[in-house]
């Protein structure tokens, strides 16, 4: 048995977006891997049966990447995103598309909805031939329609996607147009001023009508159990750009009637009906500008919503406060006098499902029964499936506390009695798992890796405990080199690893970065410094307003307690971080000697530039203030 090497990175493969099957005996998901000649990433579709037995199979192997499976509420259908190129006859239908540029932002916004036909077979279908490409979707319960969000040029607007895109037959690119605070977002590039809006379209047919206008985004949408609502997560603030009020509203199918379900108090997200379509299921904070908070789940009664007489024209009502400007005569606290908030004229009639639960929510709950969710949290340095009746009363179903095992957040899904989810371990990579009442055990469903796994030589991995300078107790995970023992007494150089976030976690899952260091001779040092979740809202709002010195010390201090340990050479330190862990890289180096080198990658150096140019506008105003304030 060998090492890691980075060819290696070319083999593995990682399961995701498990889509169990109504009846709850198959699972649909997507695997996704690097091609080593294009040097880019793929998505495949995979299926597998939940008991266990049978090999999973490839759906899909196109050039292009295949993604978000969903089965019709028959079960006979599986309808995906793709970025495939479109069917000979639907090219006419919207020209040349994106294929003549290959330019920015081509390829990402071209998925379009397509629909395998799981009795008969044959090759997918296309339903949508969007200019823009679909977002997200969702089937309607008679199986016969299905609810979408996509980009909504208007005339100017598209002329505009073309200059800049580089699709004019003269003259190459155009000069981004900049006019929204913030002005451009990661994975996206430059934002523009395109609204976001519903559509609903004919599966069979394709014919296809929109559902809602004006000049706001229409996101995540999902169909009623009963048909008569499809939900959706709107900012009608007036100034999305600064402020994070996304409220949740529901509109009937043929447009006729609109809700508004919450009231401009809340940031809704990972959003679920009840099985009764009476209600619907979701988490927020309970201040949405602090992302330090808590997320509890949260449960709105539809018979408290408010209708809305037009919804393209309900933009900035509900609110006394409008806009993200700032005080002229600041006073007090520089981030309590940054920004003036919405403040809205009601507040939601909201119930807590769980309300002893005091752990971060990390992914959307499923129902796996009537009354019964699966849902996926934070709890000290791992993700765990826990399991919560709408009465409060909750459950740990996997994995064990402490255990070197976590959920991964590739996303979790059930019907039929059956919830599927993927489980990481870090010396034996991921894979998908079914859990159900009927065996107390998981029963793995995919072993993806496993050859490759038998041919290498993986990383140990253990969980340290110590004491930060101020005597609060933080946890780290410490991965050794391949065959070296704990006990030995053989100090390797350490790589200490620093997670982005910061309110984030670095969990015991499986990582080819740390496991080909670790098979180059060092020991790897993961710390769960103060701002990371998972540890209490107290443990996380203790950097608020304050980067640097507590999280440097906590990172001190993990890397003192793997030298007391016998484990990391003093003498050979080294460290890195990608965004806030590149942050923190940067603090380090301008803070000790300890380290020999470092690598920070995308990493802030001068926050006051950062300011108003970068992807983080809410988040620096929210957290620091505003920089001639403080």
């Amino acid at each position: 048995m060998q090492r890691f090497v980075l060819a290696d990175l070319y083999r593995l493969r990682r399961p995701s977006s498990p889509a169990v099957a109504p009846d709850g005996r198959r699972v649909a998901f997507v695997v996704r891997g690097w091609r080593s000649q294009e040097d880019r990433g793929y998505s495949d579709l995979w299926m597998v049966r939940t008991d266990g037995t049978g090999s999973p199979h490839r759906l899909t192997r196109v050039a292009e990447n295949d993604a978000s499976p969903a089965w019709s509420p028959d079960g006979r259908f599986l309808a995906f995103l793709s970025d495939r190129p479109d069917e000979p006859d639907r090219r006419e239908e919207r020209g040349k598309r994106e294929d003549d540029a290959a330019g920015e932002r081509g390829r990402e916004i071209a998925q379009q909805i397509w629909v395998m036909d799981m009795q008969l077979g044959g090759e997918p279908r296309q339903v949508t031939c969007r200019e823009e490409g679909v977002e997200e979707f969702s089937w309607s319960p008679d199986g016969q329609h299905i609810v979408f969000s996509s980009r909504d040029p208007d005339e100017l607007q598209r002329e505009y996607l073309r200059s800049i895109r580089g699709q004019k037959k003269r003259g190459g690119r155009g000069p981004h147009v900049i006019r929204r605070t913030q002005h451009k977002h990661d994975l996206a590039g430059y934002l523009d001023e395109v609204s976001t809006h519903l559509f609903i379209v004919h599966v069979f047919t394709g014919k296809m009508r929109i559902l809602t206008r004006g000049s706001c985004d229409e996101r995540s949408p999902q169909w009623s159990p009963d048909g008569r609502w499809i939900s959706f997560i709107s900012n009608r603030t007036g100034d999305p750009d600064n402020n994070r009020r996304f409220d949740i509203w529901a509109i009937s199918p043929d447009g006729e009637q609109c809700l508004r379900v919450t009231r401009g108090d809340v940031d809704a997200s990972h959003l679920r009906w009840t099985p009764d379509s009476r209600g619907l299921i979701f988490t927020s904070r309970s201040e949405p500008e602090n992302p330090y908070l808590l997320n509890p789940l949260l449960s709105v009664q539809l018979e408290d919503a408010e209708p809305v007489d037009d919804l393209a024209s309900w933009v900035g009502r509900g609110w006394s406060v409008i806009g993200g400007r700032v005080p002229d005569d600041p006073g007090g606290d520089p981030v309590q006098s940054a920004r003036a908030y919405p403040i809205p004229e009601e507040r939601t009639p909201a119930t807590p499902v769980s309300e002893g639960l005091r752990l971060p929510i990390v992914g959307s709950p499923v129902w796996a029964e009537e009354t019964r969710m699966v849902l996926p949290v934070a709890d000290r340095g791992q993700t765990r499936l826990i399991e919560t009746d709408l009465d409060g009363s909750t459950r740990v179903i996997y994995p064990p506390r402490d255990d070197m095992l976590t959920v991964s957040l590739g996303g979790i899904d059930g019907a039929g009695g059956v919830t599927v989810a993927g489980i990481e371990n870090p010396e034996a990579g991921v894979d998908l798992f079914a859990f159900t009442r009927a065996e107390p055990e998981p029963i793995r469903l995919t072993a993806l890796n496993e050859e490759l796994l038998q041919e290498r030589r993986t990383a140990s991995y253990r969980r340290l405990q110590f004491n930060n300078s101020d005597g609060d107790e933080v946890e780290a995970l410490l991965a050794l080199p391949p065959d070296m023992s704990w006990e030995e007494g053989n100090p390797v150089p350490l790589i200490a690893k620093i997670h982005g976030g910061p309110m984030f976690y670095d969990a015991p899952g499986f990582s080819f970065s740390e496991q080909y260091w670790a098979g180059m001779g060092y020991a790897v040092l993961m710390v769960n410094y103060r701002g990371s979740i998972s540890y209490g809202e107290e443990f996380t709002m203790a950097i608020r307003g304050d980067w640097g010195p507590r999280e440097h010390d906590d990172l001190m201090c993990g890397v003192r307690a793997a030298a007391d340990g016998g484990w990391a050479d003093p003498e050979r330190l080294f460290c890195t971080g990608f965004s806030y862990g590149g942050i923190m890289t940067n603090w380090a180096v301008g803070h000790t000697d300890a380290f020999s080198a470092a690598a920070s990658e995308h990493g802030m150096w001068d926050y006051i530039s950062g300011f108003g140019t970068d992807d983080c506008h809410l988040w620096w105003q929210d957290d620091l203030g505003v920089p001639w304030q403080n």
